[in-house]
């Protein structure tokens, strides 16, 4: 079963174009199972049954793993089994009976516009050399949406200065156009006129092209944007948790609470299925109420007498 997931975690990484973050919680949790199944004596892929499944499933309830933490490892052996019935490595998938609901659907953290106000301050005030670097990231993962891998992998040629777009390759190779506003196109062309060049010095060939260089002309990695985001924070005194897809969600919350489409943040997002987008309605809800108590005109009156 190993040679099996060595040419599936191949095709995911050469052929799909999954991130490097997406390939290795894939291995990982692909691994796992395989693990599971040594401990249980059957590691012939051709003999999977149903009940081994079942089996496994129980086994990580067993640990207690968080439901979404479960889902994501099921995810991962759907995935695997069904590239392995496409393959002809097995004459049937097993993995199709398998049902598991996530009951209680988490809703995703986000900054009040204040919120964002206080960052942007907190980063323009910063005496950081890399002041400028903080600023255009921030800036561009709050502007466009972008998962953090899409920003560490965005390339030079992906950014139109004529038109405010760039050019996001985001999961499965799939390509997407988002605007970019005036401040964060403007933050980008500081930081790529006056501090990239000076770190693209230090730079190997394979890293020159990308946008987001760290101070050893490195391209910058995911966990390194983390760290600055923290850093950025923690030195400024804010009481603000923050990780790269609260960004993400707090683009996506904005946009509907200020009456963008579903479809259009669906687009923007690169989400395949509209229910992945739906989660945002949640938090929009006190935006909801607030227009309707405004705008409804018997709301309006009956508020008045209250």
């Amino acid at each position: 079963m190993e040679d099996y997931i060595s040419q599936f975690l191949n095709y995911i990484e050469n052929e799909r174009r999954y991130s490097k973050q997406t390939v290795l919680a894939y291995s990982k949790d692909l691994k796992e199972f395989h693990k599971f199944l040594e401990s249980s004596g059957e590691t012939d892929i051709t003999k999977l049954v149903y009940q081994d499944f079942r089996l496994f499933l129980a086994f990580l309830n067993e640990r207690e793993l968080a439901r979404t933490t479960i889902s994501r490892k099921l995810s991962s052996l759907r995935a695997f089994f069904k590239y392995a019935l496409r393959m002809d490595w097995i004459e049937s998938n097993p993995m199709e009976l398998i049902q598991y609901n996530v009951k209680k659907q988490q809703l995703p953290e986000f900054f009040y516009e204040d919120e964002m106000r206080e960052l942007f301050t907190a980063i323009e005030v910063s005496e950081s050399s890399m002041q400028l670097l903080h600023s255009a990231l921030v800036e561009l993962l709050y502007a466009t949406g972008m998962r953090v891998s899409e920003l560490t992998n965005l390339t030079l040629q992906q950014v139109d200065y004529d038109m405010s777009l760039v050019r996001v390759i985001g999961k499965g190779n799939k390509e997407r156009i988002i605007p970019v506003g005036d401040l964060a196109l403007k933050s980008l062309t500081k930081y790529i006129q006056e501090l990239r060049p000076e770190l693209a010095a230090k730079s190997k060939p394979e890293d020159r092209n990308y946008v987001f260089l760290s101070k050893t002309g490195l391209q910058l990695s995911p966990t390194q944007v983390r760290k600055i985001l923290n850093s950025i924070v923690k030195e400024a005194g804010l009481n603000l948790s923050i990780h790269p897809h609260k960004l993400r969600h707090t683009f996506a919350t904005h946009l509907l609470n200020n009456g963008a489409d579903m479809r259009s943040v669906q687009e923007l997002l690169g989400h395949e299925d509209l229910s992945s987008t739906q989660v945002y309605t949640h938090v929009t809800k006190d935006r909801l109420r607030s227009t309707y108590l405004n705008v409804f005109p018997r709301a309006k009156r009956q508020s008045k007498e209250e």
